[in-house]
């Protein structure tokens, strides 16, 4: 059960943050092989059109899909492992990878009812979009740790955020930062045409976008828990996600 409002600790960022810095660099290696993943469609489209090109090529077409895919494979396996991490044990890199692919299809559902609703929040006004991120952003670890179909997924987020979103949209905001900041040394916000140097550019500030974000999400995911009272997940934990491997 809940504990009353009055008696919640608060949930203060610095701690979220303590706990996601020990599970990057307890886990850095393996975190930062699974997020490369999702650049490597679009080397590989540079490299077959020799270049940036000003209108989409066929081979930007089918990079990007592709992209998307390895993007939800990679935050999901990075949620896996660091929440392995932050129950004392390893990461786990290749036990992440295969726990994510048997789940992949439900993963990616939860990422796409997820992108659909925070899309229409910020198309109807962006605050509502901007809450809709913090609401939602514990769906994936919750599809991914306690194994939630997509709209039970949603739910759990929305009920282990309520009344702390404004600390959750703080870390989403703050795991953003190296992507503009990434963005602003390479000339991201320059007007067209696009060079090499801007698309690694955003490739690596995507890079670290995935990487912080899947950490703060876990780490924020496991203390919310902690503060309702409510360690145990709806569902039974596998013996992967409980940390008993």
């Amino acid at each position: 059960m809940s504990r009353p409002a009055s008696s919640r600790p608060p949930l203060r960022l610095f701690l979220l943050l303590a706990n996601a810095a020990t599970g990057l660099w307890r886990g850095l290696l393996p975190i930062v092989l699974l997020n490369t993943l999702p650049s490597l469609p679009t080397l590989l489209a540079l490299l077959v059109n020799g270049g940036v090109s000003q209108t989409p090529t066929l081979a930007d077409l089918v990079a990007l899909p592709i992209a998307v895919i390895l993007l939800v494979f990679a935050q999901s396996a990075t949620i896996a492992g660091t929440h392995r991490l932050l129950q004392g044990s390893d990461f786990g890199l290749l036990l992440s990878m295969r726990q994510t692919w048997q789940r992949l299809p439900t993963l990616l559902g939860t990422a796409f009812l997820s992108g659909i609703l925070v899309l229409l929040g910020l198309a109807a006004l962006v605050v509502p979009g901007l809450m809709a991120i913090a609401l939602l952003y514990l769906a994936l670890p919750a599809c991914m740790i306690e194994r939630t179909d997509m709209v039970e997924s949603l739910e759990r987020s929305g009920q282990l955020t309520q009344g702390y979103r404004w600390s959750i949209l703080g870390l989403f905001l703050l795991a953003l930062l190296p992507t503009v900041g990434l963005g602003a040394v390479t000339g991201d916000f320059a007007y067209a045409p696009v060079t090499v140097m801007q698309v690694l550019g955003q490739e690596a500030g995507m890079m670290l976008f995935s990487m912080f974000s899947a950490v703060m999400a876990t780490a924020a995911f496991e203390r919310l828990r902690e503060i309702r009272g409510m360690p145990a997940a709806p569902q039974p934990l596998p013996e992967w996600a409980s940390g008993k491997t």
